[in-house]
């Protein structure tokens, strides 16, 4: 499966430009961009798109912050989470059959000066999009997502142009739509 740099290629060949950065970091103008867009770009599409492939649970571990009513219990934000899709009570500990959700929310706790997930669930367990999913799991569609929608601000770094690069941002739209088809099932 492609690296980032097989990505921002692909993206460069949209453009019709004839260069091919060997790095994010190569110190070529291209690269440079890259390295400057393409992490946004990525998180901006997991955090939009959800794949199934980004998905994680995981425990989370209490926060030890001041709770907020009317929550009984204050967890930390996991480092890797883009978006929090479910909470749930820990394996085992449930009812797979119970329809209820676990409520909760996302807060801000002052004192810790971070961002906490506040909820009346003890030992809770998070579903959530990860910032860091293996590259190597990318569908095709999410791939040429990715790539379409960093040519936009690539067209703009390397060329200064504008018109091209709204071309390209309205087909990232239609393939990011597709990348969502994926999912769906």
């Amino acid at each position: 499966m492609p690296t980032s740099t097989d990505v921002v290629n692909r993206a460069l060949e949209l453009l019709g430009v004839q260069v091919q950065i060997t790095a994010l970091n190569d110190g070529s103008v291209a690269g440079n961009a890259a390295q400057v867009i393409y992490a946004p770009a990525v998180n901006l599409l997991l955090r939009r798109l959800d794949p199934a492939f980004a998905r994680r649970t995981d425990v989370l571990s209490a926060a030890g912050g001041t709770i907020p009513p009317p929550w009984t219990h204050e967890y930390t934000y996991p480092a890797d989470c883009l978006r929090l899709r479910q909470l749930r009570p820990q394996a085992g500990s449930y009812n797979v059959n119970d329809p209820q959700p676990v409520r909760g929310a996302l807060a801000f706790d002052n004192g810790l000066a971070a961002k906490v997930i506040v909820s009346n669930q003890a030992n809770a367990s998070a579903v959530y999009t990860s910032s860091t999913p293996n590259e190597n799991q990318w569908d095709s569609a999410f791939i040429e997502a990715v790539a379409r929608l960093i040519s936009n601000p690539l067209a703009m770094a390397l060329a200064g142009r504008p018109d091209f690069a709204r071309e390209l941002l309205a087909e990232a739209e239609q393939y990011a739509n597709t990348a969502e088809l994926v999912d769906e099932n």
